[in-house]
């Protein structure tokens, strides 16, 4: 009977693997349909119980429907219960009311808005490219390259509409969680200088010198993303360097030269500071902080040609690009804050 049971529990989880791909389309279509936006103002609307909303009631809020109100509620439904399944939206049922749905405190959290950057993830582009995994595996292509005829950055520079996509995810990502680094972080507070190495249009650095505006810092990016963010003074020697999700764009070789440049360029005591997703050292209990990382690492696979990394593998580059100490000092929704010393 146990084996039974094991058998049963296996199947259903293989089952779960192959089909959990709907999960993101279902959150896509959630705030493609403007769900999570309708759900918000309910809850800042109302107190209590009365914030939360039926499929019904939902529905007759989506704008561009054809069909009858009825149909769309139905459908509707049907998505939102795996949202709320996996814990995405929060609901209760009663004979009276039948299920009402509310934001779970993930959405909360992050606002509806934030996550329209987050549908950078499964665009048909990326989706492609994840399609072709196989390839990297079998002959160490580039799972993008074979989807587009090309690497990634170049893509980007091709395609404005996926580069704005793109951007603005990064950006999104950015504004949330430079507003807990700065209310919770000391690191920047007696900087004078800093580089941000990576920093798109430039949001990290506008919170930073906003917060600190005695720091000069200067945006570093290709020129095709500087050209439409603003500038910032720029200074002789600059005591600290900031790479915010851009070393595990990197293979190890193209790593370790960056990391090289950077020693070079700083002064005597001056330091990095990265924020990365780092792999977990074990393959067991992981916890979901760490767990980001496994698929962070696989997206780097397929789209960007790098890798996540574990804080060894960070602190073995560290060393051998010719610094002395490395430190995990903050970890902040999952990303770990490592202050790289020369």
């Amino acid at each position: 009977m146990e084996s039974n049971q094991d058998d049963s529990q296996a199947f259903v989880r293989a089952m779960e693997a192959f089909l959990v791909s709907l999960l993101p389309m279902a959150l896509k279509a959630a705030i493609q349909l403007g769900v999570l936006d309708i759900l918000q103002a309910a809850e800042t609307g109302k107190d209590g119980d009365d914030n939360r909303l039926s499929a019904m009631e939902i529905a007759a809020q989506v704008q561009g429907r054809t069909t009858s109100l009825e149909q769309t509620a139905s459908s509707l439904n049907r998505i939102l219960r795996v949202l709320a399944e996996h814990g995405l939206l929060s609901a209760s049922s009663t004979s009276s009311t039948g299920t009402r749905y509310s934001l779970s405190l993930s959405l909360s959290l992050n606002c509806s808005r934030r996550f329209q950057n987050e549908l950078f993830w499964h665009t048909a582009m990326n989706l492609n490219a994840y399609s072709k995994l196989e390839e990297a595996v079998l002959h160490g292509n580039s799972p993008f390259a074979m989807a587009h005829g090309t690497t990634f950055y170049p893509f980007t520079q091709q395609n404005h509409a996926y580069n704005q996509v793109f951007q603005k995810a990064m950006s999104g990502h950015s504004q949330l969680f430079m507003t807990k680094l700065l209310d919770t972080y000391a690191g920047l507070q007696t900087i004078r200088s800093l580089v941000d190495v990576g920093g798109g249009y430039g949001d990290c650095l506008r919170a930073i010198t906003s917060r600190y505006p005695h720091l000069k810092g200067i945006n570093l990016e290709l020129p095709h993303i500087v050209a439409n963010a603003p500038a910032y003074p720029a200074g002789h020697i600059y005591e600290f360097i900031k790479m915010q999700w851009v070393l595990h764009n990197l293979k190890d070789d193209d790593c370790l030269k960056v990391l090289k440049n950077c020693h070079k360029s700083l002064p005597t005591h001056g330091k990095i500071i990265i924020i990365e997703t780092l792999l977990p050292n074990t393959t067991e209990n992981i916890p979901s902080n760490n767990r980001i990382s496994l698929y962070m690492d696989v997206v780097m696979l397929a789209v960007l040609g790098g890798k996540s990394r574990t804080q060894e593998e960070f602190e073995n580059l560290s060393i051998r690009a010719g610094f002395t100490k490395v430190e995990l000092v903050h970890i902040i929704y999952g990303m770990s804050v490592l202050e790289i010393s020369k």
